[in-house]
């Protein structure tokens, strides 16, 4: 039988992303061999993402940064930048996508993470997006005149870019949207996070 100690860490292990119980093990017997040294600093570093590092109130990405309530701001420094166009707001799945974008430099409009796709096997998981305040705040920002919609080309993408549009139609309609997809650059089962820049900008520019 495990030590509980063991156990109860490969719980923990299992709850992140991709992770399965093999992967957490082998985590937890690392951890192990290493020196106290190294355990304390993880431990404070894990600590600190709750003190100091937050989701922006806007576009749900994570910054460093204590809520307002603490004297800190409660925008990231994307949504707060005023040089941004605010006529395009553009649509990925998480936070690393939204990195793997920004970094490369040919984007300069807002942003909005949904934090996860739709997926036909699990239906669950369309409680825990972001999809209500996406029409929240699509609803409330006169200003956004395009929606581009920059989700992987996988099964789940796709079935999360029909919901939005079906979701968005009567806006679209009413204040004559545009709603937009990445185009040419992105192949079948291509995923943002792992796109290079010229493949995330030709996608970007072949819009459609």
């Amino acid at each position: 039988m495990s030590d509980p100690i063991v156990s109860r860490l490969v719980e923990f292990f299992q709850r992140f992303p991709g992770i399965g119980p093999r992967q957490a093990k082998r985590f937890v017997y690392a951890l192990v061999d290493e020196n106290e040294k190294f355990l304390k600093e993880l431990s404070g570093a894990i600590l600190k993402l709750g003190q100091d590092v937050s989701r922006c109130n806007l576009c749900f990405r994570i910054f460093s940064g204590l809520p307002a309530s603490a004297g800190k701001s409660k925008y990231c420094p994307v949504c707060e930048n005023p040089s941004r166009d605010e006529s395009k707001l553009l649509i990925v799945e998480k936070d690393a996508d939204l990195e793997n974008i920004e970094k490369n430099n040919f984007y300069n409009g807002g942003y909005f993470i949904l934090g996860g796709l739709l997926s036909p096997l699990k239906p669950e998981k369309k409680e825990k997006l972001h999809l209500r305040e996406l029409k929240s705040r699509i609803e409330d920002s006169k200003a956004i005149k395009e929606i581009v919609l920059a989700l992987s080309a996988t099964t789940e993408g796709d079935m999360t870019r029909r919901f939005i549009e079906e979701m968005l139609e009567g806006l679209v309609k009413k204040r004559g949207l545009k709603i937009t997809n990445f185009g040419r650059g992105l192949s079948t089962g291509t995923e943002l996070e792992y796109s290079d820049r010229d493949t995330l900008r030709h996608a970007f520019e072949n819009r459609k």
